[in-house]
């Protein structure tokens, strides 16, 4: 199968899913598709296993921490055509539990260990979910927003003793280069 244009992506997948798709759009070149933690597993074996789609590679799963809430974003590819999906599942901020993927994808091991060892996120089923990348005995998971809150942000800084930046000799200023 060749290249899909995204619009035509975008009908197979809302075709594919029905309402397993809380939401279908495209975004910067992206089929993004939004499902509920519940039907994942579901929505994810049918792109998998569609003849038409064909997402057989996870690239990544990446933990999405917003103020309000959490999110599991998985980035599906096709080797037959050149569509990027990223599949989007909503997840509470208390307690961000999905189910695990491992089984649709064996690559998603590593990615689901990572995202529970930095955001907290939980994947409900996966063979051996641990810590991947911090101490086992740590308190915290560390891209959390709240993880950090005595945390200074980065405009509160204070730069004591740091004078203005010295331009070399026939530099430009830097207004003059952007």
């Amino acid at each position: 199968m060749g290249k899909l244009d995204a619009t035509v992506a975008l009908a197979l997948a809302g075709e594919l899913l029905g309402k397993l798709a809380r939401d279908l759009s495209i975004s910067d070149w992206h089929l993004v598709i939004e499902v509920r933690p519940d039907d994942l597993p579901e929505a994810a074996l049918r792109l998998r296993d569609d003849e038409k789609l064909s997402c057989k590679y996870l690239s990544c799963i990446i933990g999405v921490d917003y103020v309000d809430w959490m999110e599991a974003l998985y980035l599906l590819r096709s080797q037959d055509h050149s569509v990027p999906i990223r599949l989007r599942v909503r997840l509470d901020r208390e307690k961000p539990e999905v189910p695990s993927v491992t089984y649709i994808w064996s690559g998603a091991n590593w990615h689901e260990r990572e995202a529970y060892d930095f955001f907290g996120i939980k994947f409900l089923g996966h063979p051996d979910l641990r810590r991947i990348l911090t101490r086992e005995d740590y308190d915290t998971h560390p891209l959390k927003k709240d993880a950090w809150p005595h945390r200074v942000r980065r405009t509160e800084w204070a730069w004591e003793g740091v004078g203005k930046a010295l331009r070399l000799p026939g530099e430009p200023d830097r207004q003059e280069r952007s």
